[in-house]
């Protein structure tokens, strides 16, 4: 989830699974989850021209002349029923190219030889180290296998004239240790002056992203996050926007991370008069983790406090809002995360009173 502490006077209400027709939300979450299984399936495919693999022997070449396993047993899903089902959906992504028996650091020097071939999977934590996974508002610098359900409640937005709330998904398909793919949709409600709810699809965004560098204790990443107008006009969507940015997670030690983002949206179209030329969004977050991963129901309990900002540029008024989010993580289940928080203003702004957040995160 790019940063997007505005509301529906800029841009990006806040959206909601409630107020929908059941059977509908069926319909689209099958019609989406079809498009996102083809992109990414389509977007997979140039990679495969970039792999060198020796004949006779079933490795691939290492960045240094080193090699790396090719796949020696079936292709098992493991986990949960919607851990499974997600893995048998997306098994022609998962095994596109074989992990690595060892591990590499990706750096600028090794950008166009190396890690396009290579298979992402999740790096080992030890019992020192911060661990990488998403908090809730900020954008990740690092790759994960996931899809992550989110709603949040807005009280009292705009002026307190309006109350906001979203359901999303977001999911996220590493196609190769270099290059991943992220989607995300859902539907948003809006209530004005306490009338009747009013909800429509959100708008659809997909970004593909690239990891520019890579250690065990580093993760620096771009993206770009294209909008499309694929949502209701009753509820501030439709719009059609770009944004490039730069996104970096830091281990500490000690089990403290610290992640940082920065990006500019460019709106394009359906924002409306008076819309600046540029939205500045910028956040910063640092964790801590106080629980080893395998503790049972409190796996990796991590506490972290996001700064989230937004500052226009080239509108009428050239507005700066801050926001602060503390929250917390943790595994309940073998790839069973679970997440919450609660969002307030930093800064004198009309547009946001309060926001709660929760979140639930599936590995597969």
């Amino acid at each position: 989830m790019v940063v997007r502490p505005e509301l529906v006077s800029r841009g990006h209400p806040r959206r909601s699974l409630m107020a929908v027709q059941p059977q509908a939300a069926i319909r689209r979450a099958a019609n989406w989850g079809a498009v996102c299984l083809a992109l990414a399936v389509g977007m997979s495919q140039p990679f495969a021209a970039m792999a060198t693999v020796r004949a006779g022997d079933g490795t691939q070449a290492g960045p240094s002349g080193g090699q790396t396993a090719a796949p020696t047993a079936p292709f098992e899903p493991q986990g949960f029923l919607p851990q499974r089902l997600l893995r048998t959906l997306f098994a022609p992504v998962i095994e596109g190219y074989a992990p690595e028996a060892r591990r590499n650091d990706l750096t600028a020097g090794n950008f166009f030889t190396y890690g396009w071939a290579q298979g992402w999977s999740e790096p080992e934590e030890g019992p020192q180290d911060a661990p990488r996974f998403r908090l809730l508002q900020i954008q990740r610098a690092f790759w994960e296998r996931e899809l992550r359900l989110t709603y949040n409640f807005s009280f009292r937005g705009d002026r307190g004239s309006t109350d906001e709330q979203e359901g999303e998904f977001e999911l996220e398909l590493p196609i190769s240790r270099r290059f991943l793919i992220e989607f995300e949709g859902g539907v948003a409600a809006t209530r004005p002056d306490r009338q009747p709810w009013r909800a429509r699809d959100a708008d659809l965004r997909i970004t593909p992203e690239l990891m520019l560098m890579e250690s065990h204790t580093l993760s620096f990443s771009s993206g770009l996050v294209v909008r499309t107008p694929t949502g209701g006009d009753a509820v501030a969507q439709g719009r059609t926007s770009l944004t490039p940015y730069l996104a970096l997670w830091k281990d500490l030690s000690h089990r403290i991370g610290l992640h940082t983002y920065a990006g500019a949206e460019v709106p394009l179209g359906g924002f409306g008069r008076g819309a600046p030329d540029t939205l500045l969004q910028y956040a910063i977050a640092p964790t801590i983790t106080v629980t080893p991963k395998h503790t049972e129901y409190l796996g990796d309990l991590t506490f972290f406090v996001e700064v989230d900002g937004e500052s226009s540029v080239g509108a009428a008024s050239n507005d700066t809002t801050l926001t602060l989010l503390p929250g917390v993580r943790w595994m309940i289940f073998e790839g069973v995360w679970v997440g919450a928080g609660y969002q307030a203003p930093l800064t004198g702004t009309s547009q946001l009173t309060s926001r709660l957040w929760l979140s639930l995160y599936l590995d597969f």
